[in-house]
């Protein structure tokens, strides 16, 4: 059966988009956050990474099955735990999504695409802070990593980003716990963690978005991190087992496109920071990140 013989779901513009972190192949969790994003409303789900693991299909079908019974489709960038050696010998179709379900797409490194006025881009991957003790080619694969090739490329392809959707968090950004998590870490390991920070932070030089979301970190937030001639707000969301306010934000990208010009002036504007005004609860309080 061929699985994109149809025009993608996933590449029509949404009214409204649940964004997600790290589900790590948890296949109850997974299905309860996909059956959230309908109660609220959504329409396409995003997540951020550290999706799928080996990408069992037992774990590809429930989800498959729990996004056709609430009308939705997902698109993931790739994280760190990932079986890369798995997921990269599937095909990308003419659009540019790999098809792993009908309605479970990979976004790949680099993917452009546009929802309404609002310009996207996918880059996935992250360093795993505990390489040392993982099993190569088992539970750890080393195209996690952007590498520098892939880096200049998505950034050739110029300004003109509004979302960014990312497993790593940018260089430039304290994030909440970061210093608790990696204590005891070699101190290879956390420079090495670091250095793909750095080459993020590159892309992000380079694209200049006005959005960034991202996962890995587990820990949900906002931040704003000002840039050489840009300013950009981002989001941190958690983990599987995390209430699912902390896991999901449902957000409405249409017209993020529409304020572009004004996040450039140096103000941190509500429209901006707070794209998601139905959310129950307040959303994270903003902190000013100098870049």
């Amino acid at each position: 059966m061929t699985l994109h013989r149809h025009i993608p779901r996933f590449l029509c513009t949404p009214k409204r988009v649940a964004l997600a972190g790290d589900w790590h192949a948890n296949t109850d969790y997974a299905v309860e956050a996909i059956a959230h994003a309908r109660r609220r409303n959504a329409d396409v789900v995003i997540h951020l990474g550290d999706f799928g693991f080996n990408f069992k299909p037992d774990y590809l079908n429930a989800l498959d099955r729990a996004l056709a019974q609430h009308h939705l489709v997902l698109g993931f960038v790739d994280g760190n735990h990932e079986n890369f050696d798995w997921l990269l010998a599937q095909p990308v179709a003419a659009d540019g999504l790999r098809y792993l379900r009908q309605r479970i797409v990979h976004l790949p490194r680099g993917l452009r695409w546009r929802w309404g006025n609002t310009r996207c881009l996918a880059v996935g991957g992250a360093h795993s802070i505990d390489t040392f003790l993982r099993t190569p080619q088992v539970t750890w694969w080393p195209q996690e990593e952007i590498t520098a090739e892939q880096a200049r490329s998505i950034t050739d392809g110029g300004q003109g980003v509004d979302a960014m959707f990312c497993h790593d968090c940018p260089a430039g950004i304290a994030v909440p716990g970061m210093e608790r998590d990696r204590y005891g870490f070699p101190a290879e390991a956390v420079a090495a963690s670091e250095h793909h920070r750095q080459v993020l932070r590159g892309i992000v030089d380079g694209v200049q978005p006005i959005r960034l979301w991202h996962g890995h970190f587990h820990h949900r937030y906002q931040a704003v991190l000002d840039g050489d001639g840009y300013r950009a707000v981002i989001d941190g969301l958690g983990r599987d087992k995390d209430p699912i306010d902390n896991n999901m934000v449902v957000v409405n990208l249409a017209a993020l496109g529409n304020h572009q010009a004004a996040s450039r002036d140096g103000q941190i504007r509500p429209e901006h920071a707070i794209l998601y005004p139905e959310e129950e609860g307040e959303p994270p309080t903003l902190s000013a990140v100098p870049g």
